[in-house]
């Protein structure tokens, strides 16, 4: 093979793979000017020392193994090492038979009958191993290691610890109302209006004439606005408060609780 023409080949197969020559120099550390010279043939003027171990390098580089990089790099510089072709010898005619067919060497026959005598061993080996299989089977031994899941291990120590004899249902009584502990009693002299603020959330209005009397009742306080506030009288839990104002006068959210009780 020519120099040149090995050159090229080597260019190609690096092209194929897509593989720069300044990858090559940079994974190889051989110089840039030295792989061109491999791919344009001039192997002069390499190193001679080194001409191996570039081509060995160049071809790991573009996948060439060593074998064969050296072999065909050998083969041009030296026709000579590039081996003969083999002599074959002229193979014997097989024998006819008087029935008019070819016989069979004698080793042929041995070694047909050799083979089948291996194959059927080897049959009859795997139907012996394939029996003692069904009627000995491989019993899995269990792990004595196993791990119980965390989760399981507390299911089964609350089972263990609480366990309820039956359940108890708890009645929650309803709450006792309190009864209301103001009573005040309006007894009226002449004609009045008035508005009462029961415990700070029922508003009562009324408008009397004379002679009336009416009760109300609360649990903390009365809050009472008037007009007239001569025109009548009021008892609180039976102890006389009189009237609240004078007659014709107006009053306006005058408090009646336990405390103006105790300073009567």
């Amino acid at each position: 093979m020519d120099p040149s023409k090995f050159g090229e080949e080597l260019k190609k197969l690096r092209l194929d793979k897509q593989v720069s020559l300044m990858d090559i120099s940079f994974s190889t550390r051989i110089n840039i000017k030295f792989l061109e010279a491999i791919e344009a043939g001039k192997f002069s003027v390499l190193p001679q020392t080194y001409v191996r171990a570039f081509l060995r390098e160049y071809g790991e580089a573009i996948g060439i193994g060593d074998e064969e990089i050296l072999r065909k790099y050998d083969a041009f510089r030296d026709p000579q090492t590039s081996p003969a072709p083999r002599e074959t010898s002229p193979t014997p005619r097989p024998t006819p038979t008087p029935a008019g067919r070819t016989s069979e060497p004698k080793e042929h026959k041995i070694s047909l009958s050799l083979k089948k005598n291996i194959i059927f061993a080897g049959v009859l080996l795997a139907a012996v191993a394939f029996v003692l299989i069904l009627r000995f089977p491989t019993a899995k031994n269990p792990d004595p290691t196993q791990e119980i899941p965390f989760d399981a291990v507390v299911k089964e120590s609350e089972a263990s610890t609480f366990k309820p004899d039956t359940l108890v249902s708890v009645v929650i009584p309803p709450p006792v109302a309190q009864p209301d502990s103001l009573r005040l009693e309006m007894a009226t002299m002449d004609s009045v209006w008035i508005s009462i603020l029961v415990d700070g959330k029922k508003t009562l209005e009324y408008l009397f004439p004379p002679n009336r009397k009416r009760t109300f009742s609360a649990k903390d306080k009365f809050s009472i606005t008037m007009g007239n506030a001569g025109g009548a009288s009021f008892k609180l839990n039976g102890k006389e408060l009189g009237p609240l104002g004078k007659r014709g006068a107006v009053i306006r959210n005058v408090v009646i609780n336990e405390a103006r009780l105790k300073s009567l």
